[in-house]
Order: structure tokens, then C-alpha cells, then sequence
């Protein structure tokens, strides 16, 4: 499968990333939590984040290591996410400190327009799980077209 289905959990609006998950095929998930959000927290985020937070933290560098290991393994996916905010911290965490420790590869970015209240997660705020929810939503969608 070269879809993934993308969700993250920041900051805030135009916050620091806090999570972010990607899901293909059952068992090809990504699923992290970075240190780097820090600082103070948006009281929503606090409340309604947090709580559904399902890993430890992992330093900036780390995170991103294993995003891009992660990354690496698919050939021009499409990126299929909810929100352009998620697309956008999509596109951060290719970048490295530098040009050279970045990942540069091909790849398309959709972004769907959903219906209010749709997808349904089974845990909400939590990126794993809404990614999850948006990939069943999605393939029902196409399923039935």
C-alpha cells in the first residue's frame, strides 16, 4: 500500500507538534510523541490532549529519526489527512537540522474535506486513533463509490 493516512496533535492553532501518526496497512503504523511542543499548553490541549497521550516523549532528534526511517520505506505515497495543519507539520519533520540530514523524496499530499462529526474516533485527540478513524472512514467511503 503506498497510502498513508496522516493525523497530528499540536499545540494549540499554530502550535509546536506534540504527536503525530501515520497508518497504512494494518501493522504499518507510526506513532509518536515528541518533547519539542514544551512550554506552556494551551488549557484545551491540556485537557483534552494530553490525557490520550498513549507514549513517552521522545527528544526533537529521535522523533525525527524515526519518522524518517519510518518514511523511508514507502515510494511515493499519498499523504491523505483532515486538516492542513496536519499536512504542515507532515512537511516540518521531513526537514533535518540541515539540507543534508533531510528527507527528499517524492510524495502527494490530499487533503479530504470531512462532514461534521466524521470520522468517529474511538479515542479522539489521541493522532494514532484519529488516523485510524480517517483511513476507516476513508476506505467506507471509497467502498461504496
Amino acid at each position: 500500500m503506498n497510502t498513508l493516512y496522516l493525523d497530528t496533535e499540536f499545540n494549540g492553532h499554530g502550535g509546536k507538534l506534540i504527536s503525530l501518526a501515520l497508518v497504512g496497512d494494518p501493522g504499518r503504523e507510526f506513532y509518536e510523541v515528541t518533547a519539542a511542543a514544551g512550554g506552556d499548553l494551551d488549557p484545551w490541549v491540556a485537557e483534552n490532549v494530553f490525557p490520550v497521550l498513549r507514549k513517552l516523549p521522545r527528544g526533537p532528534g529521535h522523533f525525527r529519526q524515526l519518522f524518517h526511517n519510518f518514511m523511508s520505506d514507502f515510494d511515493n505515497p499519498e499523504i491523505i489527512c483532515d486538516w492542513h495543519a496536519d499536512a504542515e507539520h507532515f512537511c516540518r519533520m521531513l526537514s533535518g537540522p540541515d539540507y543534508g540530514s533531510s528527507l527528499d523524496f517524492p510524495c502527494r499530499i490530499t487533503i479530504l474535506k470531512t462532514p461534521p462529526g466524521q470520522p468517529v474516533s474511538k479515542l479522539p485527540h489521541n493522532a494514532l486513533e484519529d488516523a485510524r478513524a480517517l483511513r476507516d472512514w476513508h476506505q467506507q467511503i471509497l467502498a461504496a463509490a
